[in-house]
Formats: structure tokens, C-alpha cells, sequence
């Protein structure tokens, strides 16, 4: 059980250590490439505990301190870089979990710190680094003339050209969808975090970590759909206003994502119905990612159970 008493020396106590195990995972993902996915995604749990017990002014500090002594191992830059975004993230949790606010909440407060980070530090790179910024397509520019310089090692003449112009619309495809991007690296951190942490808070007794309700039961409002009209009215309508259609572009993806979602929620469901789709629900969902006509299924499953509520007449059972 949980049974920690905040206050007076405890305090300093559960900083430090709280400090010392964040600036541990930093330099584990730092210098261990194959396993930083995971634990990057680790240190907002401290910061957030800390934040849980403590308060506000206490997981500022640490993740304040977390950056100082990440600066000694990898850099001021990189350190900064890296608890813009994990450690605003783990505070932003504390204090969420310190004030039991809902798990969706949770999720879109932490994403939106997370994406606010993700803008601050493009534009930090940009016009006080002098570096180019991958987010605002900046690095994709060296990346497409190595590319194009690679492909006149393989090929030539008319194949050469159009391996070069598919290169130039990939690219192309990749800026205009940077936004997009953005927004789902935000969500996907915050929602991975999220999960760790319920599993490793659980384990230490604390049982009031708010979740996010089972797969089968999550559902998006129609307005979704709307919006996905919307976003195509605006691209196609406003071919001319090259800011009105890249914003409609990206409205039109993220709408496609909601949908997608939404499919994997009524396929993770339908077994409660049809009992033979359960062992399907894991090789679909990995070939919807990659295989088109997959995706379109699961797209219109989603978009169809939107509208019907297929799911939610049923109670979900």
C-alpha cells in the first residue's frame, strides 16, 4: 500500500529520489537507442507522482532539476528538448491525478502540453538555434536532396525521373501532413504514459488512478463526420487559399484517424456478437495499418457506427 506522508523532510526526500530516477531513464533512452521508446515514455511517472504527493511547485522543481543534471550527461539543448516534453508531461499528470480529473481530460490536458512543447521547440530551433526544424518541414528539405542524389546511383534516364518525381511527391504528402503528425505524437505520448502509469501506480498500491475505459467501448461524437466533410469541402472549394486547404487536409486526416479508431473500438466489440471474430481482431488491426483496402474497412465500420450507434443501442453487449 501507498501510505506516504507529504510534508517537511518527506518532501526533500521523494524530490530526490524522484530526480534521480527520471535523470536515470533520461540517460537510459539517451544512450540506449533500441529501448528509449519505452523509457522516454517512463519519465513523466516520477515527475508525476511527485506532482500526486506534493503538489505543483514541487514537480516544477524536480523537472527544473531533472534538466540541470540531464545538461551534464547529453547537453543543455538536448536536455531541455527532451523535459519540454517529458517533463511538462509528468507534471501536467500529477496534477490531474492530484485532483482526480477524469482520464479523458487527463489525456487531451497532457496532449496539448505535449504539442505546445512540440511547437515551442521548433520554433526554438528555428530562430534562436538556427536549426533547421523537422516539424515545420525544414529538415525534410536535405532529406529529399540526399534522396534524390541516392537515386541517380540506381537509376537513369526516364526511370530516373520518375523515381524522383515519386520521391518529390512523398515528401510533399509528408509536409503537408507535418501537422497531423504532431497532433498524434502528442496524443500517442500522452496515452502511452498514461497506461504505464496506471500499471506501475497500481502495482504500488495506489488505486485511484483514473483510466481510460476498455477499447470496445470507446466512441467519438458525430460531429467527427461533419467535420470530415468539412475538411474535404475545404480542400477541394479552396484549392486557391493554400493555407484554408492545407488546414482542411489536416482536419480531413485527423477526422480518417477518429474514424479508424472507432473501427478498431466496434472490432474489438464484436466478438459479443459474432464469437469468431475475436481470434481475427489483432492480425486486422496490424494489417489496417499497412494494407489499404483493410484500412478502408475499418474506416467504414467506424464511420458506419458513428452514425447508427450500432454499439451503444445494444448497451455494448
Amino acid at each position: 500500500m501507498d501510505e506516504y506522508k507529504s510534508g517537511g523532510a518527506n518532501s526533500v526526500v521523494l524530490a530526490g529520489t524522484c530526480t534521480a530516477l527520471a535523470v536515470v531513464l533520461s540517460v537510459i533512452g539517451f544512450y540506449m537507442p533500441l529501448v528509449s521508446s519505452i523509457v522516454f515514455l517512463l519519465i513523466p511517472l516520477p515527475i508525476a507522482y511527485l506532482g500526486m504527493k506534493e503538489g505543483l511547485h514541487w514537480s516544477l522543481i524536480v523537472t527544473a532539476g531533472v534538466m540541470i543534471l540531464d545538461s551534464v550527461f547529453f547537453g543543455i539543448i538536448s536536455a531541455a528538448f527532451l523535459c519540454a516534453i517529458f517533463g511538462i508531461l509528468g507534471v501536467v499528470m500529477g496534477i490531474c491525478y492530484k485532483n482526480k480529473v477524469s482520464a479523458q481530460v487527463t489525456l487531451l490536458t497532457g496532449a496539448a502540453a505535449v504539442l505546445a512543447a512540440l511547437i515551442g521547440e521548433a520554433v526554438a530551433a528555428m530562430y534562436v538555434l538556427n536549426m533547421p526544424s523537422v516539424l515545420f518541414g525544414g529538415a525534410l528539405d536535405g532529406m529529399e536532396a540526399e534522396m534524390m542524389a541516392q537515386m541517380e546511383q540506381f537509376y537513369t534516364g526516364a526511370l530516373l525521373t520518375e523515381a524522383q518525381a515519386n520521391v518529390k511527391e512523398m515528401m510533399e504528402i509528408i509536409r503537408k501532413s507535418l501537422p497531423f503528425a504532431a497532433v498524434g505524437a502528442a496524443l500517442f505520448y500522452s496515452w502511452a504514459s498514461m497506461t504505464l502509469g496506471k500499471m506501475v501506480f497500481t502495482r504500488m498500491g495506489i488505486k485511484d488512478i483514473p483510466v481510460l475505459p476498455p477499447l470496445e467501448r470507446w466512441e467519438f461524437p458525430r460531429i467527427f463526420a461533419v467535420l470530415y466533410i468539412l475538411a474535404n469541402g475545404l480542400e477541394y472549394f479552396m484549392k486557391g487559399q493554400e493555407t484554408v486547404a492545407f488546414v482542411g487536409y489536416n482536419l480531413g486526416l485527423f477526422c480518417f484517424f477518429i474514424f479508424w479508431l472507432q473501427g478498431l473500438a466496434t472490432l474489438w466489440w464484436a466478438p459479443r456478437q459474432y464469437p469468431f471474430v475475436k481470434a481475427l481482431r489483432w492480425p486486422v488491426a496490424i494489417l489496417s495499418v499497412f494494407v489499404g483496402f483493410v484500412q478502408t474497412f475499418i474506416v467504414l465500420l467506424g464511420l458506419s457506427d458513428m452514425i447508427l450507434s450500432y454499439r451503444k443501442k445494444r448497451n455494448y453487449q
